[in-house]
């Protein structure tokens, strides 16, 4: 059973990230989270027992910088991530890191779609990286909200009331 197999692969979750990206990352897993598996998964300050997920890159974290994984980070720019299952102090756990928190967001995506396909999680070694230097969508977007090649209204984006105003539809399109 795959819910079995996450609940017992997942049972904490370490961000180490002081960021704005890393408060995101935490919400956004602890939302998928909850939703996948049923369960509210407890954020702790260091690896406390097997099953917990640690994300963050070797400058802002001590745990992952003690792994010597920055040769596998080195090819990845900042928008790349390597996802990995390893011990910690004896506790089996999985491990999200790259060099930029950009890299994290991307990584810990990845993992979520991971467990929304069903794929397996026990044994992690994903290196990912972007073979164009910065992701982008072109929605075909104007600056007055008309889309070209658009079949279903006006652009989802209000151009002039970015940034200050984010729309909860952008986080739920995120």
């Amino acid at each position: 059973n795959k819910l079995r197999e996450y609940k017992e692969s997942i049972r904490s979750v370490v961000v180490e990230s002081r960021s704005a990206t890393g408060s995101v990352i935490k919400q956004e897993l602890g939302n998928a989270l909850q939703g996948l598996l049923g369960e509210n998964i407890l954020n702790e300050k260091g690896v406390r027992s097997s099953g917990t997920i640690l994300i963050g890159t070797p400058a802002s974290s001590s745990l992952i910088a003690s792994l010597k994984i920055e040769n596998r980070l080195l090819t990845l720019g900042k928008e790349g991530f390597l996802i990995l299952t390893t011990t910690i102090s004896g506790k089996k756990c999985i491990v999200i890191s790259a060099n930029a928190d950009t890299g994290l967001l991307y990584g810990t995506f990845h993992f979520i779609r991971l467990i929304q396909t069903n794929q397996q999680i026990r044994n992690l070694s994903i290196q990912s990286a972007p073979t164009i230097k910065i992701r982008i969508l072109n929605h075909w977007d104007n600056l007055d909200r008309t889309v070209e090649r658009g079949y279903a209204g006006f652009s989802l984006w209000d151009w002039h009331k970015l940034p200050e105003f984010i729309d909860t539809r952008y986080v739920d399109y995120a």
